[in-house]
């Protein structure tokens, strides 16, 4: 019986910006929507936008990160992250710092969540890093790497 309501989570990002932009605007829109009924002034209206803003500054942030994230494709020997690339033979260990899941918008029994993770590539030239987002991606590179490294 859980299994029937528990709800899918969906990580496009097309829908990540979509239920934030939507989030905002119902709410910001909403109080201005009163302003112009006459129904609070302006200068609470002012303060209320101003304050939702600051208080979902979080969230509209993820967008930027979203648009600004590091490209990553795994190719038969080697890795290119922002066209930079890596071979397999180089990478001698890694370290992954998941940050915590984030639910961002909740659509017909589908939680549209973001994550993000950090990934640190010690290679013969150096430390390499780069963020992943989204658990799926995360997950795959995580055990693709360490497989890589049990070779």
């Amino acid at each position: 019986m859980k299994e029937i309501f528990r709800p899918n989570t969906d990580e496009r990002e097309g829908m990540i910006v979509l239920g934030i932009l939507t989030m905002y605007f119902l709410v910001a829109g909403f109080v201005v929507f009163l302003y112009l009924l006459h129904r609070i002034s302006l200068i609470p209206t002012v303060v209320t936008v101003l304050l939702f803003t600051l208080l979902y500054l979080p969230r509209l942030l993820i967008i930027n990160k979203l648009r600004n994230k590091d490209r990553i494709k795994v190719l038969e020997t080697s890795m290119l992250i922002n066209q930079a690339e890596i071979n397999f033979e180089d990478i001698k260990d890694f370290r992954v710092i998941k940050k915590k899941p984030s639910v961002v918008f909740v659509f017909n029994n589908s939680l549209i969540v973001y994550q993000e993770a950090e990934f640190h590539l010690l290679t013969s030239a150096g430390e390499v890093g780069f963020k992943a987002i989204g658990s799926e991606k995360i997950e795959l590179l995580t055990e693709f790497l360490n497989n890589l490294n049990a070779e």
